[in-house]
């Protein structure tokens, strides 16, 4: 049985017209196939994707010919992800932006290989940045947390001179933190074994060994 070649296209929505990618694939023989769909939707859900996807489990496919590597998946790591699927069975990948075949007489390209592996190292890059982002992100909110929890003690809503209402002693309120007083465990190894924020520890400490004091 010989082989078909898809020519694949992808745009967000019906609206959008997919006639630059059709007509940049013109000179390409193979059957078009047209997903109008998110870009957000990983190649593999795409309902022409699933489509190539099962042609290349039947055996039945042999070049897949795309407009530009981004239609190839949401992001750069789905766009690797579905090249190494093209790759592991032998589906060449022309992509005519960049005028570059995944394989050439029967052997990968290494201009091609160059391509995926600096998109690999950029793809890395990114979700490096997004973990870096993420952390910053929750040390903003820990800060923001504990100006939150200095306002509601000293500030919300009370008189000069007004008694909290809530008569629960820190220490009390904050047993693993006395727990690891008790034991002569210091501020930093306290925060990292509880959880409770640095502010609220030292909070805690000073009434602790007040407390101690008196007994």
């Amino acid at each position: 049985m010989e082989k078909k070649i898809y020519k694949y296209t992808r745009v967000s929505t019906e609206e959008q017209n997919e006639a630059r990618q059709v007509d940049g694939m013109k000179d390409y023989k193979g059957e078009l196939l047209i997903d109008k769909i998110s870009g957000k939707i990983p190649f593999t859900e795409r309902p022409q994707g699933k489509k190539i996807i099962k042609a290349i489990n039947e055996d039945s496919i042999s070049e897949l010919i795309v407009f530009d590597i981004d239609r190839l998946g949401r992001d750069t790591i789905d766009i690797l992800e579905t090249l190494k699927i093209m790759k592991d069975n032998k589906v060449c990948v022309t992509v005519h932006k960049l005028g570059v075949k995944s394989f050439v007489e029967g052997k990968l390209s290494p201009a091609f290989e160059l391509i995926t592996t600096v998109m690999a190292t950029l793809a890395q890059m990114e979700v490096d940045r997004s973990k870096e982002r993420q952390k910053e992100g929750i040390a903003l909110e820990q800060k923001a947390d504990e100006k939150r929890e200095f306002k509601d003690k000293a500030y919300k809503g009370r008189k000069l001179g007004a008694k909290n209402k809530d008569s629960t002693s820190l220490v009390d309120k904050y047993k693993n933190v006395k727990a690891c007083l008790d034991s002569g465990m210091g501020i930093s190894k306290t925060v990292e074994a509880t959880g409770v924020s640095k502010s609220t520890v030292k909070r805690v400490r000073v009434e602790y060994f007040k407390t101690e004091n008196r007994k």
